[in-house]
Order: structure tokens, then C-alpha cells, then sequence
């Protein structure tokens, strides 16, 4: 994406706070912490995942308008496969990542000298060969096979809508239309989405292992782009577009989740305005702030093997509560400093081939 598009101390924020609330999310729900007042985080936690799904709409749908009026250049499927495989190239080295250190855990739990029972949705004594193929193909839902970690249906389905995003933008960019006509197009393609999923494809529950049941958050976010991006529509009246349509869905039926998304692609059509106010931080927060917000994909990832291995190791030594409950709330900074660590190696510059060094010299 642009680094105009990117480059939003607000969508950092959001990030952030989303990638952490889906981590005390599991924590408290997985861990052995006492919930009390924080109970709420524990039950509707998830419901964060729509922060990411919205953002991802607005920020694709940013990379997208750029190529409505450029000039062909190669073919357009071309076009469409190299976008798919730079996206692939960013989601799967820390998904697979993950997905190792998942089995690592796991395997620690069936060989390891300290078994302990933990409320997991996988059993490391059923693992089998077809499940771990699944999930590193990114096909466990469409399968029907269990998932190895908590977040793996999300980076299949991110991957999903993005292939229908790219594929949208390919074909409007085909049409012999003015950038303008180009940009009408798509976006009444996008609002014509989004209302099919929200008021559709979203209240099939057995279609949640396909984009479109996902699609009407995403279309949201994508719809905020359009708007205020795309064809500069005032602030006011973007609001009201974006918020109607959610309201028509949730008038239909009541859905946390979608409600979430509403007030997210609702925030992201006025993000400007909060950007003012954060950019007002000394750069030194700012750029802390951009660093969570990158490492928040690898957080959201790995904090949960690493939960179920700190729950298993300390469970199996001692049942002291306070042991138990500090040894799960140490996987907050952990899960951060891991994130961290590696959104670093992954965005470490790699030596080129000795062929493609010989040709750029």
C-alpha cells in the first residue's frame, strides 16, 4: 500500500488497541486469571478481529484506487497474480512462523515430562497429517479440520478477501471508462457488496469459512476509502453512508460483530481529524506507536502458542494461583517483545541472489 495511505497515526491506534484486546481476550479466557470486572474482555474480546477486517478493506481499497487511472503496463491478470503473491509473500512467513511454534508447543504437550490439561481447542493426541496440511495450506475451515492456533481462520480469510479485492480493481480498471466512471463503478460494486454480505451472506453461519460472509465488514472499510479517498465525499456525509448501511443491517438482525465494524469504518471516515490531534505526540511516540502497529500482525499470531506453553510448563510444576496467574499475565509483555522481534527480522533487508545482484549492478 501507499505510505500516504499507511502512514496514519490513527489506524496505529486502532491496531494497537485491537491486536491487545484480542490478546487479553485469550488470556483471560484460556489462562487461569480471574476475570472479575474484566470478564467482558474475555467473552467479546474477538469481536477486535473486525478492527483488523475493517482496516484491511480501507487500506487495500487505498492501493487499489491508485490503479484505476494508471496506464495498463503489463497484462491485468499479470497484474492481479503479482499483487496476490506480494500479499502472500507478507501474511505466510509469519503465519507458517506461528504455525511451527504451534506444533512445537504441541508436541512439548505430548512428549514433554510436564502434561498439564488445558482448555485448547486442539488435542495434541488426535494431530494428525491431513490437519497440519490443512492449516499450512490456509484450508483448515474450508476442510473442515480444527484449526492448530487461535487467529489462523483470520489470516485464510484476509487472504481471500484480498484476492476478491484485487480482482474487483482489475476488472474495473479494464472497463473503457474515464477514471471517474472507473471509480463509480467500484464503488457501487463495493457498496453492492457489502449490503449482499450484511444482509445475506453474513447470517449464514455455514458460510464462515468463505469471504463472503467476512465481505460486508471488509466492504465497509472499503466503502470508507472510497468515499473519502476516491471521491472526496465531505466527512459529514460519508459518516451517514457508511452509518446507514450499518444500521439497515443491524436493524435486520442485531450482530456485535457488525455493529463493531460499523463504528470502525464510521471512525476511519473522520481518522483525519484524530490524526491532527496524534500527530501533536513527540516523534518518539509516534514512531513507537508505528512499530506496535506492525509488529501487531505477529502478536496477534504467536501470543497463543506462547500462552499455551507458558500455561502448560507452569501448570505442570505447581497449582499456587498466584504463580499461575502471574506466569500468564508475563505472556503480555512477552507476546509484545515477540512481536516485536520478529516484525523486525521480517522487515530486515535480505542479500539479493548472485544473479539478480549482478543484473541490478
Amino acid at each position: 500500500m501507499s505510505r500516504s495511505a499507511s502512514a496514519s497515526p490513527a489506524i496505529d491506534l486502532a491496531k494497537v488497541l485491537a491486536a491487545h484486546l484480542i490478546l487479553f481476550h485469550h488470556l483471560f479466557l484460556y489462562g487461569p486469571v480471574p476475570q472479575g470486572p474484566l470478564g467482558v474482555v474475555a467473552a467479546d474480546g474477538r469481536l477486535a478481529v473486525q478492527v483488523f477486517l475493517v482496516i484491511g478493506g480501507y487500506l487495500g481499497a487505498a492501493s487499489m484506487l491508485g490503479r484505476l487511472h494508471k496506464p495498463a503496463g503489463a497484462p491485468l491478470l499479470q497484474q492481479a497474480w503479482q499483487l496476490i503473491v506480494q500479499r502472500a509473500r507478507r501474511l505466510l512467513p509469519t503465519y507458517w512462523l506461528a504455525a511451527f511454534a504451534m506444533l512445537a508447543v504441541l508436541g512439548w504437550l505430548r512428549w514433554g515430562p510436564l502434561p498439564a490439561e488445558l482448555p485448547v481447542d486442539v488435542d495434541p493426541q488426535a494431530l494428525d497429517l491431513p490437519q497440519v496440511a490443512a492449516n499450512l495450506l490456509l484450508l483448515q475451515d474450508v476442510l473442515g479440520q480444527d484449526g492448530l492456533s487461535a487467529g489462523f481462520w483470520y489470516v485464510a480469510i484476509d487472504l481471500q478477501l484480498y484476492i476478491g479485492l484485487v480482482l474487483l480493481a482489475m476488472l474495473c480498471r479494464a472497463l473503457p471508462l474515464s477514471l471517474r466512471g472507473r471509480l463509480a463503478v467500484f464503488g457501487g460494486l463495493t457498496l453492492g457488496i457489502s449490503l449482499l454480505s450484511l444482509l445475506w451472506w453474513n447470517l449464514d453461519a455455514g458460510l464462515d469459512a468463505w469471504a463472503p460472509y467476512f465481505a460486508g465488514s471488509y466492504a465497509l472499510g472499503m466503502l470508507a476509502c472510497v468515499l473519502r479517498r476516491g471521491a472526496r465525499v465531505p466527512t459529514p456525509l460519508a459518516l451517514g453512508v457508511v452509518g446507514a448501511i450499518g444500521l439497515l443491517a443491524l436493524v435486520l438482525a442485531w450482530r456485535s460483530r457488525i455493529a463493531v465494524a460499523t463504528l470502525t469504518a464510521m471512525a476511519l471516515c473522520a481518522h483525519g481529524l484524530l490524526d491532527v490531534w496524534l500527530q501533536r505526540l513527540p516523534a518518539r511516540a509516534l514512531r513507537a506507536l508505528r512499530e506496535l502497529a506492525a509488529a501487531s500482525y505477529p502478536m496477534f499470531l504467536l501470543h497463543y502458542p506462547l500462552l499455551v506453553l507458558v500455561c502448560a510448563s507452569v501448570a505442570g510444576l505447581t497449582d499456587e494461583p498466584l504463580l499461575l496467574a502471574g506466569a500468564v499475565l508475563a505472556c503480555w509483555p512477552l507476546s509484545v517483545g515477540l512481536g516485536l522481534l520478529v516484525q523486525r527480522w521480517m522487515d530486515a533487508p535480505r542479500p539479493l541472489p548472485l544473479r539478480a545482484a549482478s543484473a541490478a549492478a
